[in-house]
């Protein structure tokens, strides 16, 4: 093949066209896999339904990689192919971070994803619950019309959207999970329609199909070949309006028979299993941020991607549903547990005076094991920063002990002790939510720096 100029030349654009359409993709797989259900349960829901997350994670939890112990997720995947949804938020406490976090097909979050710091609209009161909330009309491409008073228009360039909304836990006490999910229970979507008639409303059950695989969207990808990832990509394009549009790559997809889909012009299946490896390779290789002090975090190039269409699918690759910068910021590092000889090591991320992470809201510093999950520990420790205030020393540092044993100072122990596995490596997530970007030092943050090896008691 590659002696043959045409076939070198449909391969590259047939690689092109891979990475362009992969987040498209991952969202379309992600989204069957989680609304493939009658009824919501704790990780799925029908189409314009809310799945509620309602505990916290522990270690012996598995459905989901790299949890967080500061917010819980309320996600919904939205059609808006019939009409405008409204999304009702429910006024909270003062000084509780929400953040309603929405993505078009393409994993585009909208500049207009509503926050507790952002809430784009007053409160209008939603007289079913007798509560304040903030009501946000969510409207799909060519939508023309009028809304009523007391909406606040957010409109997407696709039909399908991803909400993934975040409140935050003040500490982990039962009643303090039973505020937060009080406020999922005033979380609404309904029509438009219904909404403007008094929002008397019981959405329609959903469907099961048990044919359709449990796959992690992740690998999903992976296994389709060639022929099957295109043909998702041409039927996907018949309803998804590129975002943004763009005339040169309108002119490959029609080239190469994607859209409009022309069988004919559509390259053989070889061609196409080829571009599906070259552009898996392309994507794992691309370029991604030069770390800092051992962290790696993007602060530009995440959340919208305009025509980068290799940023959004290495983001995809490595995170679907990135944040905006300025909603929140995860940067992550990690090492080894232990020295050679199996002694278990011990490390410190120590902030100086005044470098304490700049945030809005709040920051949190979370530990994973080797699989990326929470780390076992009697204390049942799995996060710090964010429930209790780290304490600073004499010279005004703060300085954060991440260890498998208890540091032997017992002041250190309540806030500023983060618990690793005592094998293996393990990785930590430093969490900013509303972080005030352009305070970011260059240098930022601090390396997690090795110390002396622990020797665990007895």
């Amino acid at each position: 093949m590659t002696n043959d100029p045409t076939q070198r030349s449909q391969l590259a654009e047939a690689t092109d066209a891979y990475v362009f359409g992969y987040a498209l993709i991952m969202m379309e797989l992600t989204r069957r896999l989680q609304t493939n259900t009658e009824q919501p349960n704790a990780t799925q829901a029908p189409v314009n339904q809310f799945c509620q997350h309602t505990t916290l994670p522990t270690p012996e939890m598995k459905d989901v990689v790299r949890p967080n112990l500061d917010t819980l997720y309320t996600q919904a995947w939205i059609d808006l192919s019939a009409g405008p949804l409204v999304l009702e938020v429910p006024v909270m406490d003062e000084g509780r971070y929400w953040l309603m976090q929405l993505m078009d097909a393409w994993s585009n979050t909208s500049e207009q994803s509503p926050s507790s710091i952002t809430p784009l609209t007053a409160p209008n009161l939603d007289p079913t619950q007798d509560v304040q909330v903030y009501s946000y009309a969510l409207t799909g491409p060519g939508w023309q019309g009028e809304l009523p008073d007391g909406l606040q228009q957010v409109a997407f360039p696709t039909d399908t959207v991803w909400l993934i909304g975040r409140i935050e836990l003040h500490d982990t006490s039962d009643a303090e999970v039973q505020t937060v999910t009080g406020y999922q229970d005033q979380m609404r979507l309904l029509p438009l329609d219904v909404w403007a008639d008094g929002g008397d409303y019981t959405p329609p059950a959903g469907s099961y199909d048990p044919t359709l695989p449990t796959t992690p969207p992740s690998e999903a990808i992976t296994r389709l070949t060639g022929p099957e990832f295109f043909d998702e990509l041409a039927a996907l394009l018949t309803h998804t309006p590129l975002d943004p549009p763009d005339d040169r790559t309108s002119a490959l997809l029609a080239e190469l028979g994607l859209h409009p889909y022309d069988a004919d012009r559509l390259p053989d299946a070889e061609t196409l299993d080829l571009a599906k490896a070259a552009g898996l390779d392309a994507i794992e290789h691309h370029q991604g941020p030069t770390p800092v002090n051992g962290w790696t975090f993007m602060t530009t190039g995440i959340g919208t991607y305009g025509t980068d269409y290799p940023q959004r699918a290495y983001v995809a690759s490595i995170g679907l549903g990135a944040n905006l910068p300025q909603d929140a910021l995860y940067p992550m590092t990690g090492n080894a547990a232990t020295d050679g000889d199996g002694t278990p090591l011990a490390y410190t991320l120590t902030f100086p005076a005044g470098q304490l992470p700049p945030v809005n809201a709040f920051w949190s510093l979370t530990a994973y094991n080797s699989a990326s999950f929470l780390v076992d520990n009697p204390e049942d420790i799995y996060a710090i920063g964010h429930f209790a205030t780290p304490l600073t020393g004499t010279d005004g540092a703060t300085t954060l002990h991440v260890q498998a044993e208890a540091p032997a100072d017992p002041a250190m122990q309540a806030a500023n002790w983060l618990p690793i596995p005592t094998s293996g490596t393990f990785t930590v997530t430093l969490r900013l939510y509303a972080p005030q970007t352009a305070d970011l030092l260059p240098d930022w943050p601090p390396a997690l720096t090795p110390v002396t090896p622990v020797t665990p008691e007895g």
